[in-house]
C-alpha cells in the first residue's frame, strides 16, 4: 500500500498525539475502572510506537544522507 508523502510524514506525530490524549483521558476517568487502565496502557503503547517510528525514520535518513554525501 502506497501512502502519499504528506500522510506518511505525519503518521508518527498522529500516533504520539493520540497516545497522549488517551493517557490524559484515562487520568481524567474514575480511579479503579477498567477503562482507566486500558486507556492509559493503550495511550502509552501508542506514544511509544509513534516515537519509535519517528526515531527509526530519522536514523535511516541520516544514514542515507551520509552515504549520498560520501
Amino acid at each position: 500500500m502506497h501512502l502519499p508523502k504528506s500522510v506518511y510524514e505525519v503518521v508518527p506525530h498522529y500516533w504520539t498525539v493520540v497516545g497522549i490524549l488517551l493517557i490524559l483521558l484515562g487520568l481524567d476517568s474514575e480511579p479503579g475502572t477498567m477503562f482507566r487502565y486500558f486507556s492509559i496502557a493503550l495511550g502509552a503503547l501508542s506514544s511509544v510506537w509513534g516515537i519509535t517510528v519517528f526515531l527509526k525514520r530519522r536514523s535511516i535518513r541520516r544514514i542515507k544522507d551520509s552515504e549520498a554525501s560520501a
